[in-house]
């Protein structure tokens, strides 16, 4: 045991200025321990703002909660927006119109045809003949860019310009536009 005495009586000044500097390191690491310490309070607390003291664990299970009723809502929404699309492309979305003077009688351009087709270029062509004793219309079918019946040069130029009127459409799922031409 004497020994042990010895030793520290010899080498009393490097041990204890090796005591202070392990010292000197404790207190510059608690400095740094207790900085991110503060650090992590203050980001917590900006965490469970507003949530009345409640556990992490309660807040991440009410927000995956949040999360998961906003997907379905979404989902709910795309399948609303497929079924608005369907029923778009069945809407007049391309129109043509032509006026001109059927007769050499009357002026005016009176007389009009006018091409009213959807997305699959389907629809009507609607034709008003004015006449000084009389005015005719009529209706003609389009299927396809189409029509069965035998079309005049003016419901021909009437359909032409529906053709090439196209709306330009989004594609709302990939988001990028595209130009529908028949």
């Amino acid at each position: 045991m004497e020994w042990v005495l010895d030793f520290f009586e010899q080498y009393s000044g490097p041990l204890l200025i090796g005591s202070l500097a392990l010292n000197l390191l404790t207190i510059i690491f608690l400095i740094i321990n207790m900085g991110m310490i503060s650090n992590l309070k203050e980001r917590y607390r900006k965490l469970v703002r507003g949530t009345d003291g409640k556990q992490i664990e309660g807040i991440l299970f009410e927000h995956m909660d949040k999360v998961d009723e906003v997907y379905q809502r979404l989902n709910q929404m795309e399948s609303q927006i497929d079924v608005f699309n369907n029923r778009l492309s069945f809407c007049v979305q391309r129109m043509g119109i032509i006026r001109y003077n059927a007769f050499d009688d009357t002026g005016s351009d009176l007389s009009y045809s006018i091409a009213l087709l959807d997305e699959n270029n389907d629809g009507i062509i609607l034709t008003g003949i004015y006449g000084r004793i009389e005015t005719v219309s009529y209706a003609k079918p389009v299927k396809n860019g189409v029509s069965n019946y035998s079309l005049s040069v003016e419901e021909l130029q009437a359909l032409e310009r529906a053709k090439a009127n196209a709306l330009d459409r989004v594609d709302l799922k990939s988001n990028r536009s595209t130009r529908q031409v028949g």
